[in-house]
């Protein structure tokens, strides 16, 4: 594993893909694999009792990003700029603007980095939580098809709600298709026996594996397929054999826990706080925050698990040599530190998120 101190995500992902000859038959595919509030905490970034062998793996043959910090701690704004190479609004929303904008305006505006690949022949795919909507779709329930997020982007988008009925109800979903309705009346984490497929995240990594799958043996065209992984967004929900591997283990205490003085970005940790809590705060509680961050890590170690069945559907189909990997948190997450819990502010804790870049080429 290597290990590279600045972010120069671009040129190294573009100048992987521009190496290659211009026939599309030789270039190479794009895995984009984009996990959710994932901070840093992870074996490879030295995290040591953290389980997460296959995004160590990834690392072990790619390059790692020591000082990767995205541009705006919070989901929509960070993947807007990831998604366009450009700053754009701060809400949620963003995307759904810029739709707005090449609507009234066809050819006004860069295209987004899905298109730019669609333009030189690749065949573009989104599964999960890719742009901020899961599935790419605007509406109530985020599935009406005439309220793109990204168009002109995808050939496919796509997100398999199941149990949990729409892809907003798949957002903050947890086991056997229970969807938020109220935050409050849910439980701010959870680890119920059973297998992945039980938690939202299981059900798309079986459709980006059949996907791969599929472009294998059917496709001439090279793919850029992203896949958007839910946890260790809120709330932690994860299989309980995740959370078994943290249960009894002691922790190592949380840096710089109080809350800061003078002004600053700290805030109140709402979108933690809003979930059903039980009547505890970790900030009080020490024994509580510790049970917030073995369920944040039983979460990271889901997500690994999901990240070792792409490379491993990679492998099968003899991708791993022909396919650029890439594996992007959005933003990073406090576990205490500051005295806040979540993300939203502009320390270290909330900027500072995981970059892995892999491929054969790479020296």
């Amino acid at each position: 594993m290597k290990c590279w101190h600045h972010s120069l995500f671009f040129a190294c992902f573009l100048g992987v893909v521009g190496a290659r000859p211009i026939d599309a038959g030789s270039r190479p595919n794009v895995l984009l694999i984009c996990v959710d509030d994932l901070r840093p905490e992870l074996h490879c970034y030295g995290v040591d009792y953290i389980h997460s062998p296959h995004i160590d793996a990834l690392a072990s043959r790619g390059r790692l990003f020591q000082s990767h910090y995205v541009q705006a701690p919070t989901c929509g704004a960070s993947r807007y700029t990831l998604l366009t190479g450009r700053y754009g609004p701060t809400g949620n929303q963003a995307l759904f603007q810029r739709a707005e904008k090449i609507k009234a305006q066809p050819g006004m505006l860069p295209p987004s980095m899905p298109a730019w690949f669609r333009s030189h022949g690749y065949r573009t795919l989104s599964v999960g939580k890719v742009s901020h909507h899961p599935g790419g779709r605007g509406g109530p329930d985020w599935n009406q098809e005439d309220i793109l997020e990204m168009p002109f982007s995808w050939d496919q988008h796509l997100l398999p709600s199941g149990p949990w009925k729409h892809p907003r109800g798949w957002m903050h979903g947890l086991a056997h298709g229970e969807i938020r309705i109220k935050a409050g009346d849910m439980a701010l984490f959870q680890s119920v026996d059973g297998g992945d497929e039980i938690y939202p995240d299981g059900p798309s990594v079986d459709l980006a594996v059949d996907l791969l799958n599929q472009m294998t043996h059917s496709d001439a065209s090279p793919f850029f397929l992203a896949v958007g992984l839910l946890r260790p967004h809120l709330p932690l929900g994860a299989p309980a054999d995740y959370y078994r591997r943290y249960r009894d283990l002691a922790l190592p205490p949380v840096e710089h826990p109080e809350k800061p003085s003078g002004r600053t970005t700290w805030h109140g940790s709402g979108e933690f706080m809003k979930y059903q809590r039980w009547g505890k705060d970790p900030n009080q509680d020490p024994s509580f925050a510790l049970e917030v961050r073995r369920h944040y890590a039983a979460c990271v170690s889901f997500a690994d698990a999901q990240v070792g069945r792409l490379l491993a559907a990679l492998e099968k189909n003899g991708l791993v040599d022909d396919t650029i990997v890439l594996l992007w948190g959005d933003h990073g997450w406090h576990l205490g530190e500051h005295g806040i819990w979540g993300k939203h502010a502009l320390f270290e804790e909330s900027l500072r998120s995981p970059l892995i870049i892999a491929h054969s080429s790479l020296p």
